[in-house]
């Protein structure tokens, strides 16, 4: 009841920066917008809880980003047959592919709806709302935002960013310029800024933390190559989190000490994942072979993949559970970045930061780690570690290592593969983008 409750609050969102035409319908309260339905504490409530609903699609935190991202890099193979993925691939995105647009939509619409949730709950009076409550749930939105836009042009590079507020409705809606990738960049450190210090202390794992924010934050700064100012954020959450017994336990859909920020499934907004991923559904993607063989000898995490040895058969099994809640991040995170920034100015304790991820694995130390060999080496760790979640692509492209991988499954490299493009539905919608603003090559 709750979560058809919270979906009246959210569907008045907008496709990128096009806005719903009807913002208020008197006759069908499901239509109601957000303008009306945010009045109080309870309401705002709702509306922040409907804000984390548009994680749960199917192409933020459920399979499309993660089968896009794995067969873009070398993740990933395609048994299955939806043609937009074969693009995927073979690294030749189309600018109508069916992925690219929705990935978008989907993730403004996150963005959308926390911004007018910021400026509405900004808006109560004291008489309905605590100041304190007010804020957090201010900072909550402004957190989202700074990640919805964090995911997005670590692929796509620049985009429309607001000036102010994001207009859901009228005929100027949508008219935002594009904003260069290091625009982008400022804006999301100034959302989390914004956002720091403001978030309520007893979130669950599957709300926007202070952990989960510095956590962002740092990943921010790993992506711009800000290596010095990561490492302080990093070493913070050290010690606030453990590796679980076995890699197995991270899967088994049960609460653990890795969990640092997770995306809530249940029985109404079932995940998608296992049907996608695994033979009960369609097993739409399957692991490839440069991934069943980058496992070292007696790595207890290649037991996630059944039937390794046939390519025909064999699959990814970490998502058997409809309402798993899937990773944004968890303590493996914290350990391979940490451990990487320590490693790039030689830090003589590199090694024995990442270690635990390798000793939960079976395996014994990662030394010497170093600045010499720091690339291949953490590239390695995440790939075994984090595969099929929606990593692999962003990682080689963040170490330099995205011109190695594609060449390796045998495609000719050129520079536009380094971003996908933007929909053209989005540029011919959008009146203050043309043919100018699309990446290059496309």
């Amino acid at each position: 009841m709750k979560n058809n409750i919270i979906k009246i609050a959210i569907v008045c969102v907008s496709i990128l920066f096009v806005g719903c035409e009807d913002r208020l319908n008197l006759t069908d309260p499901s239509v109601l917008g957000l303008n009306q339905f945010i009045v109080d504490e309870e309401t705002a409530e709702l509306a922040l809880f409907g804000m984390y609903d548009n994680l749960q699609s199917r192409y933020v935190a459920g399979a499309e980003p993660k089968m896009v991202q794995g067969l873009y890099a070398d993740e990933l193979e395609h048994p299955g047959s939806f043609p937009h993925l074969d693009e995927a691939l073979f690294n030749n995105f189309l600018t109508n592919n069916f992925a690219m647009t929705n990935i978008m939509a989907s993730h403004y619409n996150a963005i959308n709806s926390s911004v007018e949730i910021a400026r509405l709950t900004e808006d109560l009076e004291d008489n309905v709302i605590s100041p304190s409550r007010r804020s957090e749930i201010v900072a909550e939105a402004h957190a989202v935002r700074a990640f919805a836009y964090f995911q997005m042009v670590k692929t796509y590079g620049g985009l429309p960013i607001p000036t102010g507020t994001v207009p859901l409705d009228g005929p100027e809606a949508g008219n935002v310029p594009r904003s260069s990738e290091s625009e982008v960049y400022e804006y999301i450190l100034n959302e989390i800024n914004l956002a720091q210090g403001k978030l309520a202390s007893n979130n669950p794992v599957t709300q926007m933390t202070e952990n989960a924010l510095t956590l962002l934050k740092a990943d921010v700064y790993m992506f711009r190559g800000q290596y010095d100012l990561a490492e302080p954020l990093l070493a913070s959450l050290v010690g606030d989190y453990s590796i679980t017994g076995t890699y197995e336990e991270l899967w088994d859909g049960s609460s653990n000490s890795s969990a640092i920020f997770r995306v809530a499934y249940n029985a109404v907004d079932a995940n998608g994942l296992s049907a996608f991923f695994t033979p009960t559904g369609r097993r739409e993607v399957s692991p490839s072979q440069k991934l069943v063989d980058a496992f070292e000898p007696g790595d207890t995490r290649i037991n996630l993949i059944v039937n390794p040895s046939n390519p025909l058969t064999n699959f990814i099994n970490k998502y058997q559970s409809t309402f798993f809640q899937p990773y944004i991040y968890r303590y493996a995170d914290v350990l391979l970045m940490y451990g990487e920034v320590l490693a790039r100015r030689n830090a003589p304790n590199a090694a024995s930061v990442v270690d635990p991820v390798r000793t939960r694995a079976g395996l014994g130390t990662i030394a010497p780690l170093n600045s010499s060999n720091v690339v291949s080496k953490i590239a390695q760790e995440r790939f075994v570690e984090f595969y099929g979640e929606g990593r692999r692509w962003q990682d080689v492209k963040r170490l330099g290592l995205a011109q190695q991988v594609i060449t390796s499954k045998g495609l000719n490299f050129t520079a536009r593969q380094l971003l996908w493009p933007i929909p053209q539905n989005e540029i011919d919608r959008n009146a203050s983008l043309s043919q100018a603003d699309q990446n290059p090559g496309y």
